[in-house]
């Protein structure tokens, strides 16, 4: 298994551990994959987003970028050729569907299993943990993922729980973590686990 870091969103600044985190986990001299197809290009068009994750990688060391705009008809081959893949922000909806109308989810998840390092932020964290509707990785496994969690988002998250029978993993902006072989460890900011009703904190 590779690894697999995920961000609840929030500024450059409140990511920065969680983007050192992952930089160090990249062959450097490849390439960093960067796909911003869950945004709206209409509000933020996607040059913009790539200068933006350049900027804040490249303090730690990254100076290698390439962005995808499209993910129809690639291959793990093409995935392979590079150190790492970032998946950006937007509407975790319009991720899941072109993820898999496009066929990229499993090639993202042979990826993973083959040693490959994944960033996931916001939407794209979101894609990795369960959903009772399907159309995500399950990589988190028995975990919805909540972002931008604020604690007045309680009540409605042990509604979910209760509901849908799944623990939530909840983090804020700047909250971050690492999963690899199914085990969660905190990176930065605030993490936790909501269970019908239970909150725990993760240190």
């Amino acid at each position: 298994m590779g690894a697999l870091i995920l961000s609840g969103g929030g500024s450059a600044e409140q990511n920065g551990k969680a983007h050192e985190a992952f930089v160090e986990r990249l062959d450097q001299r490849k390439p960093l994959l960067y796909i911003p197809v869950a945004g709206d290009p209409e509000q933020r068009p996607h040059e913009e987003s790539f200068r933006y994750i350049k900027n804040c990688l490249k303090p730690f060391g990254m100076s290698k970028f390439k962005m995808w705009t499209e993910i129809n008809n690639r291959s793990l081959e093409e995935i392979q050729t590079y150190s790492g893949v970032y998946i950006s922000g937007g509407c975790s909806f319009k991720l899941r569907r072109l993820m898999g109308e496009s066929g990229f989810d499993r090639i993202l998840l042979e990826y993973y299993k083959q040693g490959g390092v994944v960033f996931g932020q916001s939407a794209g964290a979101m894609l990795f943990g369960e959903a009772p509707s399907g159309g995500v990785l399950n990589l988190v496994e028995g975990y919805r993922i909540w972002c931008h969690y604020k604690p007045e988002n309680k009540r409605e998250i042990d509604i979910v729980t209760r509901r849908d029978g799944l623990q939530i993993l909840a983090m804020k902006d700047g909250g971050s973590v690492l999963v690899s072989d199914k085990t969660i460890k905190r990176v930065s900011g605030g993490i936790y686990i909501f269970d019908r009703g239970k909150k725990n904190t993760i240190q």
